[in-house]
């Protein structure tokens, strides 16, 4: 019973201890893993600014459809006007 109570909890820490050793120098994987890194921040970051053209582009639309309703409407109105005075002579 001793014994058990002895050589478990040794056994124990000697795997816990095992498990815990120092890392191995892998510079390579650490190097390659912050490349990887950079070229992904890179593509996000060229991603986003092709999103604010798109959003950019899109509001200009947006505004040039409206100034072309606003110039459609006017012209309507004009149209109207002119057959109302024709029709009056």
């Amino acid at each position: 019973m001793l014994k058990k109570l002895v050589i478990v909890p040794i056994v124990a820490i000697i795997i816990v201890l095992a498990g815990c050793e120092a890392p191995k120098d892998n510079s390579a994987a650490i190097e390659s893993a912050m490349s990887e890194a950079k070229n992904a921040m890179k593509v996000a970051n060229d991603a986003v600014g092709a999103a604010t053209a798109a959003n950019k582009t899109a509001q200009r639309a947006e505004a040039m459809t409206e100034q072309n309703r606003s110039a459609l409407r006017a012209l309507n109105d004009k149209i109207d006007r002119m057959f109302r005075t024709i029709s009056r002579k």
